[in-house]
């Protein structure tokens, strides 16, 4: 087989979006997996829960309408103790045109990107693995293993290892996964469950640990329960034990059926200490694999795919430096540890040492919903709308409530699900790049039009958000304030660049930066 400009290591949902991303811009694209085939694909996914921010970063893929219809939408995620609720997480008021999440098993996805990867032309190669790899020369060499037992080698322009938390691609590399030690287990079930549902999400603190709930579509539950070391493991348990646990834990007249399965595993989290090495770049739990509370792992690693397909894509075409790749690495890595931020708030809460830790916790969730913390900040961190790429200048916690955008930072507006007749779409794969009028446009806001367009024409194309709705107008307020502005958004939705609207100068020289032409192999 010809050598490919990429080869992509593991056809799971994140290595699967990314070649459906780089097809879609025109990019061809080898995708192996060593499965024998996607129908051993594991059905009992362990990830079930869409959060909005990746229904966002979806749409361009064709998916995120096929996944609201087949997901269960959960508008808010809620807390309970005895009984009680104490506080919820309101997706529902998200700045967000997809202001909820959504409990839908990962092998749904995984089967709406295969079919979405035919359509592009694309296909899984399955029964192939990585063997070997060589990156110390220009471009990285593979040893592929065949099914049949053949060798292949090949040596693509980029290799991608999207093979998982044991990943071939990681370990070949010698690229160290440091981690603390997670000595707990996690049982997982999916319960047939009739009863008034309090909530999409609901997080129990019972006397004897926490029990998370999402709810699927069709009356069916996903539950969950740490097995401490040493315990009796519950996927070995009977219907009557996850029964009295619910009681305990819920004290809520939930009714479980027959599990659909149930099942014990072990996490392994760690971070690679870095996802670009030459022209190999490690995407989703390859990179990375986190504890899994909250859906935060899967849709972490399928904005991986997001970050770096129009960055990859982008490079191939000669648009932009190869340099721009590091940043691929920089901000994730950044997404990667805010994330975990996040998951160790929830494991904090989760964890009590004694009954005086318990009232508190209670009383400072009871807190932070009455002074509106979970909606203003737990909401976008929870959601992955707030994580941004902008520089931490203090407490993660903090970066929600900035008012005004500043680059890094993700804008809502430019989707196809909340149109306005005065605002362009993001491009699929270029920079767009948009006039803000403040408040009132100025008298001479024609000539700044005019001279904008003149500074970028051929570069990017720039849109006059003047003709926004008042409505539309109000959505960006806000985010850039009194003062005409011109700024540049990336095909992902996040603020490249900021500038006065009379300094269109200042946008041409990031764009400068950014498409420094990066040679071909073999050229000077």
């Amino acid at each position: 087989m010809n050598d490919p400009r990429i080869l992509i290591v593991g056809g799971g949902a994140v290595g699967s979006l990314l070649a459906c991303d780089l097809l879609r811009q025109g990019v061809p694209v080898r995708l192996i997996d060593s499965k024998p085939s996607l129908a051993e694909s594991d059905p009992h996914s362990r990830a079930v829960m869409i959060l909005p921010r990746l229904l966002e970063v979806l749409e361009k893929s064709g998916l995120t309408a096929d996944l609201v219809a087949r997901g269960r939408p959960a508008h808010d995620v809620s807390f309970f103790a005895g009984g009680h609720r104490l506080g919820a997480v309101p997706f529902h008021r998200l700045d967000s045109p997809y202001p909820f999440g959504l409990g839908l098993v990962q092998r749904e996805l995984e089967d709406l990107l295969w079919e979405r990867l035919e359509s592009l032309g694309g296909t899984v190669e399955c029964g192939v693995t990585l063997e070997a790899l060589d990156n110390s020369g220009p471009l990285p060499r593979a040893t592929l293993r065949h099914a049949d037992g053949r060798t292949e080698d090949t040596v693509p322009q980029w290799l991608i290892g999207a093979d998982g938390a044991g990943s071939a691609t990681r370990r070949l590399l010698g690229t160290a996964y440091p981690g603390l030690p997670f000595p707990i287990g996690i049982a997982l079930g999916d319960f047939p469950l009739t009863g008034p549902v309090a909530s999409g999400v609901e997080y129990h603190y019972g006397g004897s640990g926490l029990l998370p709930l999402v709810h699927l579509p069709d009356g069916i539950c996903r539950l969950a329960t740490v097995v401490a070391p040493g315990e009796e493991d519950w996927s070995e348990r009977p219907l009557s034990a996850w029964q009295a646990m619910a009681d305990e834990r819920t004290s809520i007249p939930y009714r479980l059926g027959e599990p659909l399965w149930k099942r014990t595993y072990h996490p392994r989290p760690g971070v690679a200490e870095n996802f670009r090495s030459g022209r190999v770049l490690l995407v989703g739990d390859a990179a990375h694999s986190v504890v899994p509370l909250g859906g935060q792992g899967l849709n972490l690693g399928l904005q991986d795919a997001v970050n770096l397909g129009w960055k990859l894509a982008g490079v191939l075409r000669g648009d932009f430096h190869d340099s721009l790749l590091d940043t691929y690495d920089t901000e994730r890595q950044q997404a990667v540890e805010q994330v975990r931020a996040v998951i160790r708030t929830e494991m904090e809460l989760s964890m009590p040492q004694t009954p005086e830790d318990t009232e508190r916790r209670d009383e400072a969730i009871r807190a932070a919903d009455a002074s509106g913390f979970l909606a203003k900040v737990a909401a976008p961190l929870m959601s992955q709308t707030g994580l941004s790429y902008a520089p931490l200048d203090g407490p993660l916690w903090r970066s929600p409530l900035r008012r005004r955008a500043v680059p890094g930072d993700r804008l809502p507006f430019f989707h196809t699900s909340r149109p306005d007749p005065g605002a362009p779409l993001l491009e699929q794969s270029a920079h767009l790049a948009v006039l803000w009028p403040g408040e009132h446009p100025p008298p001479e806001w024609d000539t700044l039009v005019a001279e904008a367009r003149g500074a970028l024409d051929g570069r990017v194309t720039v849109h006059d958000l003047a003709a926004l709705s008042p409505a539309g107008h109000r959505g960006l307020r806000h985010r850039f304030g009194p003062a005409p502005r011109l700024a540049l958004v990336r095909p992902d939705g996040h603020l490249a660049h900021l500038a006065p609207a009379a300094r269109p100068d200042e946008t041409r020289a990031h764009l400068d930066r950014l498409t420094r032409r990066s040679p071909a192999i073999g050229e000077g």
